[in-house]
């Protein structure tokens, strides 16, 4: 092992013990392994998914560290690791393929049947410090802050999400939802429609705001004709493409009634409750002979790289992602984070747990 700083033996972490029972307490410092690298962890973002991870579902066993998008300096590494990576930035590709099943012999690592995933199946990084795999690691350049490059998880599941839409110039896109992922999915699609429109529908006043700012069309579900105003916007009652970034009943129908005959419907949301769907939103389905795709994480293999892909956008400064960033705090301040988190009078998008 060579490190670049003295490794401590305990660290402070987040810890879940149950449902609900989140604790901020001291562990031991994870043990390196051939192959791997300590990552000291600069920047973990809460994912919508890890609320009801902590607070209703619980994580696949207990005591579990959460945490899955996450940025962090590689401050020691284990045996047959190239010496190179010491000190570097880098974020991590969350998901532990098995290397076994059917999916991964052809790299389609997410749809690994064995998989362990950083954060919800084995420890994560609302941390000090992680071990990582060098096959996980994503170095990024000294010109990022590691709070940005903390976003690089949602923004590959965002542009996977667009790949799979195979979005085409002049297309119109609507997003359903106003969180982080759906911000990203409008932000990469006006890349590629050119003259499209992209229409932002949800029902937090606040949060539409913002999407106006971020240059988009917005349709407030609140007080609006969704129908009508898609024609004000694009001179047609339906678009070409919709992301789904919700993963709730009444998103859904919005999604299939506002897109168009042999349009898609790109499904990236997470649901928390069990769905249907009503017989009318069903029959525009097969009337309109529409795809419906599901999205589900993203590609890391040898052709396909979202997170590659991210941070060269990333890196070329023609995002604003700080903006993204509304809230941030330290490990210590967990209950007032998620407090924030989940309070309807504050306006969140990525909320952040940072470290010195």
């Amino acid at each position: 092992m060579k490190t670049l700083i003295n490794i401590p033996t305990k660290m402070k972490a987040l810890v879940l013990h149950n449902v609900g029972d989140l604790r901020y307490e001291e562990v031991n410092v994870p043990t390196l392994t051939d192959g791997t690298v300590l990552l000291k962890i600069k920047a973990c973002g809460i994912c919508s998914s890890d609320i009801p991870r902590i607070f209703v579902n619980g994580t696949y066993h207990f005591p579990t560290i959460p945490g899955h998008e996450f940025s962090g300096q590689i401050v020691a590494i284990g045996d047959n690791v190239d010496e190179n990576l010491l000190g570097k930035r880098a974020c991590a590709f969350p998901m532990l393929p098995c290397r076994k099943c059917k999916a991964c012999e052809i790299e389609q690592w997410a749809q690994c049947s064995g998989y362990s995933y950083f954060g919800s199946r084995c420890d994560g990084a609302f941390a000090e410090y992680l071990v990582v795999p060098t096959w996980n690691l994503v170095p990024f350049s000294d010109s990022l802050s590691y709070e940005e490059a903390a976003l690089c998880e949602p923004a590959a599941v965002s542009l996977h999400a667009i790949n799979i839409a195979d979005l085409k110039d002049g297309q119109n896109v609507m997003i359903t939802g106003t969180g982080t992922i759906g911000f990203l999915i409008g932000t990469f699609a006006k890349t590629k429609i050119g003259n499209g429109k992209v229409i932002v529908c949800g029902r937090s006043e606040n949060k539409l705001e913002y999407a106006k700012k971020l240059g988009f069309e917005t349709i407030n579900l609140n007080t609006e004709s969704l129908s009508e105003d898609i024609q004000k916007i694009v001179g047609s009652n339906a678009v070409d493409v919709t992301f789904e970034a919700v993963g709730a009943n009444s998103s859904i129908e919005t999604a299939i009634k506002s897109t168009g005959a042999f349009g898609k419907v790109i499904l990236v949301g997470n649901p928390t409750d069990d769905l249907h769907i009503e017989k009318n939103a069903y029959w525009s389905i097969l009337r309109k002979q529409m795809t419906l795709a599901g999205s589900w994480n993203s590609n890391f293999n040898s052709k396909i790289n979202d997170w590659q892909d991210a941070l060269k956008i990333f890196e070329s400064g023609s995002l604003n992602l700080k903006g993204l960033i509304t809230h941030t705090f330290p490990i210590s301040e967990s209950e007032k984070a998620f407090e924030t988190l989940k309070s309807k009078d504050v306006f969140t998008l990525k909320v952040m747990f940072t470290f010195d």
